[in-house]
């Protein structure tokens, strides 16, 4: 749905008074993030790379430190991340 003329002269004037009032902060807002070029689903593939990759040195923790705890830890952790990407993919073939 598109913007009424009015409307985008009022938003206009929104940035106008921003940039004239905060000119460091309104920059902020301008400059594009890293992640807003890439897409959800990227983000998400990231992130489960590098949730799988604290699992892995939790399981390395673990054996270093001999303990089944922390090494099961781990484990569950890497599973978790390998369940996930499983069901994400059943999901999206279903649809």
């Amino acid at each position: 749905m598109a913007l009424a003329d009015h409307e985008k002269r009022e938003l206009e004037e929104i940035e106008q008074r921003l940039f004239a009032e905060d000119p460091k902060f309104a920059a902020k807002l301008t400059k594009p993030s890293v992640l807003a070029f890439l897409s959800g689903r990227t983000v998400r593939l990231l992130g489960g790379l590098l949730v799988y990759l604290c699992g892995l040195l939790v399981v390395i923790a673990g054996v270093s430190w001999s303990s089944v705890a922390v090494i099961a830890l781990g484990a569950v952790v890497c599973a978790g991340v390998f369940a996930g990407l499983v069901f994400q993919t059943w999901r999206s073939h279903r649809e």
